[in-house]
């Protein structure tokens, strides 16, 4: 065991930038707030027999992980599938005063687990790699360093050897074989334990949370079938291990590797594989029809859901000036604006924001300017959004062109669970975006999201269109980039992918929302024109320590080509989230001393881009082509 001198300042849990994998972090860093404990787990040492001890003792029911949807290849792996445990049982979960709460209180017990770098990267590699994970397959098939499909014991030591100088040249980025150091360090952990002292760590824990609820026995999951060969890392492999991890070696007591010349041990080891390489060939085919029949269920389910919902596509939902919901909530009929007065010209921005209090101060400002009202839909946010909505539009002296609503249910996210969702039900996305549009009262109604931010010069184009459009229908589109945060100084702007979906349509009826394979669907004339803003007219901020794609059922975007453009963006996200370097298209920003980069962007550089000579037309179709 080894205990931390001195935890981190919880003020700045995951705030440096040079912090990789703060999703894992967020997203997968087990609180059980009952018994006082926050567990920090490090990817193969201990992870998922410690998860299942843990889901025991929170009382949650063993059987809820049948139904993950992962492509897990054991069932021990669904222990993983954070979207089960439900709400409050990760830290991605508690903002503010709770947050700090649970990371710097009296009484917690805060852990995480190490290994012995040696064998825990040849654990992540034999399990993720070698035996061909759908997800690590599909992330690093194509990589050189990749592992054959083995045809003798020899073949498993030369490919890992060749791994193992991968990870430490950084081609071979995953939170599996992370610096464990660098991971325990984003949080102010206390305890931290051995692997091959395990059963140290669970008594603590045990005399922590109490027998009670202690599972009577212990789940031992996810184990390497091949040994680790005495002589696994030659002098290449053994200088490159022990650099990359020295911290770990140091920090956690274990000694660094040496270059081991040890014939009869290798043939000794050899002869004990040699039996075990079919069985590796047999569990790889078994995992690619693992591939397959996930992908396979993900196709039938969507097929099904679709017939279940074609009611949904029936056009004369538009035109009807009420809407009913299946649960009978007759106070959130959908009662469209323009049944019940005149509309008046100009735009009113539609806001569906939950937990966007961050955005909105730079959203806001820009889209009060450029449009007569905005109807903000606040979705059960937990971070005081409508107060900081209603505080900046005061600031901008625009209060009472503000107008913020409160949806109480829960909206199903977008792919599966909105598949399985009645539209009529609220829900539904479809019934959420048509309550939250029925609120317009001008002559358009503008979709915006609650992380768009608007340039002067688009902001001035839309103020002009509000009186231009007042005799015309037509559909406008906005260009938008997104933009990847990581501080107040430094971004990553993609201008390889710009979204032109559209964005604003007339008020009236013939047009609403409808139910479409993967999200919502606007509804109007097919006759009607569309009207496109200039180029490097709107941002999308996306920040680098949070959970950009929580509204998603999944992220298993490369399924459709409907879905091209996610695909782009969990790429990008996750590569720099990574600490990769920026992929192609993708540059990097950094703003002046004194200006925050998101106004740097949306004031500065995204204006000397559009004086620019563009090429937007060529970017466009080798979007549409890729």
């Amino acid at each position: 065991m080894t205990e931390r001198p001195e935890a981190p300042d919880a003020s700045a849990l995951v705030a440096e930038p040079d912090g990789r994998f703060p999703n894992h972090i967020e997203q997968r860093t087990i609180v059980l707030a009952e018994q006082r404990v926050l567990y920090l787990p490090v990817p193969k040492a201990g992870w998922s027999t410690i998860g299942w001890i843990l889901a025991e003792v929170a009382g949650l029911p063993l059987d809820l992980f049948e139904h993950s949807m992962l492509p897990g290849v054991s069932t021990s792996l669904t222990i993983h599938d954070m979207n089960l445990w439900g709400k409050g049982y990760r830290l991605a979960d508690y903002e503010g005063e709770e947050r700090e709460r649970i990371l710097t209180e009296d009484g917690w017990f805060r852990f995480s687990v190490v290994r012995n770098p040696a064998t825990r990267l040849w654990s992540g590699w034999q399990s993720k790699l070698l035996l061909r994970e759908p997800r690590f397959f599909e992330m690093f098939g194509e990589e050189p360093w990749f592992p054959r499909i083995p045809a003798r014991p020899d073949d498993l030591v030369e490919d890992f050897r060749r791994f193992a100088v991968a990870v430490a040249a950084g081609e071979a980025l995953d939170v599996h074989w992370a610096i464990q150091s660098k991971l325990l360090d984003r949080l102010p952990i206390e305890h931290v334990g051995h692997l091959e002292k395990l059963d140290d760590t669970l008594a603590l824990l045990r005399e922590h949370v109490g027998g009670e609820r202690w599972p009577t026995e212990q789940r031992q999951e996810n184990r390497s079938p091949v040994p680790l060969p005495p002589a696994a890392y030659d002098e290449e492999a053994a200088a490159a291990l022990n650099d990359h991890y020295a911290q770990d070696f140091e920090r956690y007591g274990y000694e660094p590797v040496s270059p081991a010349d040890d014939a009869a041990g290798m043939e000794t080891w050899a002869e004990r594989v040699a039996p075990l390489v079919p069985l590796i060939r047999d569990t790889i085919d078994k995992h690619a029809r693992i591939a397959q029949l996930h992908q396979v269920a993900r196709r039938v389910q969507f097929l099904e859901k679709r017939l279940e919902s074609r009611s949904s596509r029936q056009l004369g939902h538009a035109s009807s000036p009420v809407l009913t919901n299946l649960e009978n909530h007759t106070d959130f009929n959908v009662v469209w604006g323009w049944s019940e007065a005149d509309t008046t010209p100009g735009f009113t921005a539609v806001v569906r924001a939950k937990n966007e209090a961050d955005p909105l101060p730079w959203v806001l400002p820009p889209l009060l300017r450029a449009v007569e009202r905005i109807v903000l839909v606040d979705n059960g946010s937990t971070d005081g959004t409508p107060e900081v909505a209603r505080r900046v539009a005061e600031e901008c002296g625009a209060a009472e062109r503000l107008e913020v609503h409160s949806y109480p249910f829960s909206v199903a996210r977008c792919g599966e669970e909105h598949l399985g969702t009645p539209p009529e039900s609220v829900h539904s996305l479809v019934y959420f975006y048509n309550w939250s549009f029925s609120h317009v009262n001008t002559g358009y109604a503008l979709k915006w999201d609650a992380d768009m931010v608007l340039t002067d010069t688009a902001v001035g184009v839309l103020r002009d269109l509000a009186w231009q459009l007042e005799a015309d229908q037509v559909v406008v589109k906005i260009p938008r980039y997104p933009l990847y945060v990581v501080d107040e100084q430094r971004a990553f702007l993609d201008v390889g992918m710009s979204n032109t979906e559209p964005w604003a349509w007339p008020n009236r009826p013939g047009y609403s929302f409808v139910k479409a394979m993967e999200w919502e669907q606007p509804l109007w004339p097919a006759t009607l024109p569309t009207l496109v803003l200039p180029d490097w007219s709107c941002i999308e901020l996306k920040r680098l320590d949070a959970d950009e794609f929580s509204h998603w059922s999944h992220t298993d975007f490369g399924q459709s080509a409907r879905t091209r453009r996610k695909r782009r963006e969990w790429e990008v996200f996750n590569s720099l989230a990574h600490g990769a370097d920026a992929p192609e298209d993708v540059i990097s920003v950094e703003a002046p001393a004194g200006v925050h980069v998101i106004e740097h962007v949306r004031s500065t550089l995204l204006p000397e881009m559009a004086a620019k000579r563009g090429d937007f037309g060529t970017r466009l179709i080798r979007q549409l082509t890729a």
